[in-house]
């Protein structure tokens, strides 16, 4: 059985775990709001309202534009075959292409190393610091957009990308690899809305950082799952 086998197992465990927790907090939260004060029943009058009401709030929680960005840079470098550049032996056109895009990477990085060293750099916050300043709030999709870049160049220079199609195809391939994965986003974020809703978790002394880590675990550990099953 590969490693492969062991995610897509592993996958399927916590997709149906988080359909059983979902079941049970229903029942659950509805009995303890019955003789726990400060416990709200999700299947008390109030509680249906507040699910009907927010399947799509709870959804929108969920940070979807990062997520789908971040997959896009993921595909392009896939396609573009530069993650496996470094574990295989390369071509000359390959060689040719790797010191391409290496040099590429280093000029788009010194032009922006000068938008935070020059004097009165704009990317700089108006203090002149990174701190609060539009490098740092722009740094993830910055980051993704390099990924993008590093991930068009070689693949034109190598030769995997000719047509207008292939660059086009090569930023949304991966999802339809992973189509499981939003489904089990969807789910993950009903289940955490419901679990914030009941306030069940203050109840036991949890100061928040449980739910974090519960959501950390439930949204990017099954990202990072997935990831590996389709690189």
């Amino acid at each position: 059985m590969t490693y492969k086998d062991h995610i897509q197992r592993l996958l399927k465990y916590l997709f149906w775990g988080m359909l059983i927790a979902l079941v049970l907090l229903l029942f659950i939260s509805w009995v303890l709001s019955i003789y726990v004060d400060g416990v709200q029943g999700l299947l008390t009058p109030r509680g249906i309202r507040w699910m009907c009401s927010n399947i799509i709030p709870n959804f929108a929680e969920v940070h979807i534009a990062k997520i789908l960005v971040g997959l896009m840079a993921m595909s392009v470098l896939r396609d573009s075959g530069i993650l496996r550049a470094f574990r295989s032996h390369l071509s000359l056109k390959q060689q040719r292409a790797l010191q391409i895009t290496g040099v590429s990477v280093l000029v788009v990085l010194s032009f922006f190393s000068l938008l935070l060293v020059l004097p009165d750099a704009v990317l700089l916050s108006a203090f002149g610091s990174i701190e609060h300043s539009a490098f740092s709030k722009g740094f993830y999709g910055l980051l993704a957009c390099l990924a993008i870049f590093i991930g068009n160049v070689y693949g034109y220079t190598s030769g995997r990308f000719t047509t207008m199609r292939d660059f086009i195809q090569a930023h949304v391939s991966i999802f339809a690899a992973m189509p499981n994965y939003f489904v089990m986003l969807f789910l993950a974020s009903q289940l955490m809305g419901c679990l914030r809703f009941t306030g069940i978790l203050p109840l036991l002394g949890d100061d928040g950082t449980v739910f974090f880590m519960l959501k950390g675990l439930l949204y990017n550990g099954s990202l990072l799952l997935y990831i590996l099953l389709v690189l």
